[in-house]
């Protein structure tokens, strides 16, 4: 009895003292006891500034409604998806030349500016459109979009309503393998500028007039809005057409090129036919597309993005060598 009150005792005596704490077990470290300090103040973690599109990849489109500022033009009744154009062999300057780049600096992967002689070729006058595309896949040559939803619709990819419009959310290997099954290939990121451009190495494909909705289907970066708020049927700008007649070469959708991305690439580029560099992780993609600054607009305007990558406002068109003109 004694012991035990002795016990009681020893306790209300202590518990006044230092709080109780579990004894380390063996092998394991007393728990440090930290004294209060002063107000702790967050550590500010600076975010990375985004980088233009133009030098870097694509931007996202983002699933937030977006403000439009121009009606939906009525789609052409006379597009034939599968006509090309034969572009003729020449010399261009190619890249972002600081004297005709809309008194805009030129970003760094966009130059410098450099000569460029091709061979004739053959390109695509529209981009490839959904019914094409699904040609390919029921023929068993093409995968299907890695979705058919868009930003704005639900059933984009095999709706009848949209068959006309450009094939989007296709990756780099897609669009080859679409080229390939249609016995044609990606264009060159070389050939892609020239038949934006033309001979006279145009800002814009149209001319040196800065964008508007009735030139193609982008980003106003005047008044914060967007012309229209997803892709358009192909052809659906005339007036924004390349010198060579070419169609949505700027705006509706960015497009795969066949060239590895390089930023430092035009500073070793040959100047006869050059293809890109030899390996990479990026493809080129060109022309900006429904999301797209009016920068991206630029025919010198360079963009890239992972071979893998597919986006809603990302399709392409082919290319092939010279069309044979001889008749027998």
């Amino acid at each position: 009895m004694k012991t035990i009150i002795f016990l009681l005792i020893s306790l209300l005596v202590f518990s006044g003292c230092e709080p109780l704490m579990t004894p380390p077990t063996e092998g394991q470290p007393a728990a440090e006891i930290i004294e209060p300090s002063a107000t702790l103040v967050p550590e500010v973690v600076p975010t990375e500034t985004a980088v233009p599109p133009t030098e870097t990849s694509i931007p996202q489109p983002t699933s937030t409604p977006l403000p439009t500022n121009a009606p939906i033009p009525a789609e052409p009744t006379d597009v034939d998806p599968q006509e090309m154009i034969s572009i003729p062999a020449g010399t261009f300057l190619m890249g972002c030349d600081p004297a005709n780049n809309g008194g805009l600096n030129c970003p760094a992967a966009d130059g410098p500016a450099h000569q460029v002689s091709l061979d004739a070729f053959a390109i695509m006058r529209y981009e490839v459109t959904n019914a094409r595309y699904q040609a390919c896949v029921e023929a068993g040559g093409c995968e299907i979009p890695n979705a058919i939803d868009t930003e704005t619709r639900a059933e984009y990819y095999g709706n009848p309503e949209y068959a006309n419009y450009p094939v989007v959310n296709v990756s780099h290997s897609d669009a080859e393998a679409y080229c390939a099954w249609a016995e044609m290939r990606l264009p060159t990121e070389a050939e892609w500028e020239f038949s934006a451009r033309g001979t006279a190495g145009n800002l814009y494909p149209w001319g040196n007039q800065d964008p508007d909705c009735s030139l193609a289907n982008s980003y106003n970066d005047l008044n914060g809005t967007y012309c229209v708020t997803d892709t358009t049927a192909v052809g659906s700008y005339p007036a924004g057409a390349s010198e060579f007649g070419l169609m949505d070469m700027a705006g509706n959708a960015w497009e795969w090129v066949a060239d590895f991305y390089s930023p430092e690439y035009y500073d070793q580029s040959p100047q006869e036919n050059p293809s890109g560099p030899e390996s990479g992780s990026e493809y080129v993609v060109r022309g900006g597309g429904w999301s797209g600054s009016w920068l991206d607009l630029r025919g010198s305007a360079r963009a890239y993005d992972l071979s893998f990558y597919s986006g809603s406002d990302l399709g392409f068109r082919c290319a092939m060598d010279a069309l044979d003109d001889t008749e027998d």
